[in-house]
C-alpha cells in the first residue's frame, strides 16, 4: 500500500522522507545535485528539450553545473518538475504555474485533479463523437465516386460541425489513412489519392489560417526533414499547432536539416514538428536528425509523428526529441511547452 501524506497517496521522494516519523538520513541532501538530465528525463517523463525550455523560459528549476558544465538536478528539481507536468497535464500553462511554490502547484493540481473527477471531459467527448464518423462516411462515399464538389462539401460540412482537433483526429487523418489502405487492396485506384489530397491540403491551410491570430504568442517552425516528400502530416501538425494557439511557420515538406534550423533561428521559435511518412528505417535521416539537434539552440524543442515516426525512436532519444504518436499527443505537447 502506498503511504499517505495528510490523506492523500504520496507522490514523491521528499514527501515520502518528510512523512516518516525517525529523523531522515542525515546524509541525504534533497538539494544536493547530483542526476544529469538523462536520469531527470527517465524520472519525470518529461524530453530534454522541455525540461531545459522551463528551465530557461519559466525558471521552474535552476540545477547547478557540473565542472564540464552538465547540467546536475537536486531530488527536489526532481520532484518539482514532476509536480509542473502534473499540473500541465491537468490543463495549466507552464507561464500560468511555474513561478508558484512546490506547495501551491501541489495545492492547484490537487484542486484541479478532484475537479476532473466530477466532470465530463469535453476535448476526448467532442473527438468520439458520432457526427464525425457520419462526416467521415460521407467523405469517403464522395472519393469513391471521384466526387470532388461532394468531397469538398463533406469535408467543409466536418469542419462546420466540429472541433479542429476531432476534425484532423477522426475526419481528415482517417480519410488519408483509408485512401492509403483501400488503394493497397485495389479498392481505389490512383486518381483516388489525386483527388483527396489536395482537398484535404487545403482544408488544412484553412485551418491555419483560421487560427492565425496577432500578438506575442510561441512560434513552431513545422515542416518534414530531407526525404521525406509527403507533407499531409506536416500540415496536420501545422493546424493543430495554430488552433493550440501557437504562431506556425509552415515550411512544405523535404527539407535538409540546415534550412530547418536556419528557419528556427530566424523566427527564434520555440518548437520545431516533423512529420516522418516512409521510410521506417533510413540511415540518412537518422544523421538527419542529429544534425537538426547540433545546429537547433537547446531552447528549440524538437517533435516529431507521422507513421513512421516509431521505427526511430532509437535516435529520437538519442537526441532528446518528443514522440507525438497523434495530433492529439501533439497538442498535449505544445501545452507542456507553451
Amino acid at each position: 500500500m502506498r503511504p499517505m501524506a495528510r490523506g492523500r497517496p504520496i507522490e514523491t521522494w521528499t514527501e515520502l522522507r518528510h512523512s516518516r516519523d525517525v529523523a531522515p538520513d542525515s546524509r541525504y541532501d534533497a538539494n544536493e545535485p547530483r542526476h544529469p538530465i538523462q536520469v531527470v528525463v527517465r524520472r519525470t517523463g518529461l524530453t530534454a528539450d522541455v525540461i531545459r525550455a522551463w528551465e530557461r523560459r519559466h525558471h521552474a528549476v535552476a540545477p547547478e553545473r557540473s565542472q564540464t558544465s552538465r547540467r546536475l538536478y537536486s531530488e527536489a528539481d526532481v520532484d518539482r518538475l514532476l509536480l509542473l507536468r502534473r499540473a500541465t497535464l491537468l490543463g495549466r500553462r507552464i507561464g500560468e504555474v511555474a513561478h508558484l511554490s512546490s506547495a501551491a502547484i501541489r495545492a492547484l493540481a490537487d484542486a484541479d485533479d478532484s475537479a476532473a473527477a466530477r466532470a465530463p471531459q469535453p476535448s476526448r467527448q467532442v473527438v468520439d463523437h458520432p457526427l464525425a464518423k457520419a462526416h467521415l462516411a460521407a467523405g469517403l462515399e464522395a472519393l469513391r465516386g471521384l466526387d470532388a464538389a461532394r468531397l469538398e462539401s463533406a469535408l467543409l460540412a466536418a469542419a462546420l460541425a466540429l472541433s479542429t482537433p476531432a476534425l484532423i483526429e477522426r475526419v481528415l487523418a482517417p480519410l488519408m489513412r483509408s485512401v492509403g489502405d483501400l488503394w493497397r487492396d485495389g479498392s481505389l485506384s490512383m486518381s483516388h489519392e489525386h483527388l483527396a489530397t489536395p482537398l484535404v491540403r487545403s482544408a488544412l491551410s484553412s485551418l491555419m489560417s483560421a487560427h492565425s491570430t496577432p500578438g506575442a504568442r510561441p512560434e513552431i517552425v513545422v515542416t518534414t526533414p530531407a526525404g521525406q516528400l509527403h507533407e499531409i502530416g506536416a500540415l496536420m501538425a501545422a493546424a493543430t499547432a495554430a488552433a493550440s494557439g501557437w504562431r506556425v511557420t509552415y515550411l512544405g515538406p523535404n527539407l535538409p536539416a540546415a534550412e530547418i534550423a536556419t528557419a528556427a533561428t530566424l523566427r527564434k521559435a520555440r518548437a520545431v514538428a516533423l512529420s516522418l511518412v516512409y521510410p521506417a528505417s533510413d540511415p540518412r535521416l537518422e544523421e538527419e536528425l542529429r544534425k537538426l539537434r547540433r545546429l537547433l539552440s537547446l531552447d528549440a524543442a524538437v517533435i516529431v509523428g507521422g507513421p513512421a515516426a516509431r521505427g526511430y525512436e532509437a535516435v529520437l532519444r538519442e537526441t532528446g526529441a518528443a514522440h507525438a504518436a497523434n495530433t492529439l499527443a501533439l497538442a498535449e505537447e505544445l501545452e507542456r511547452l507553451g
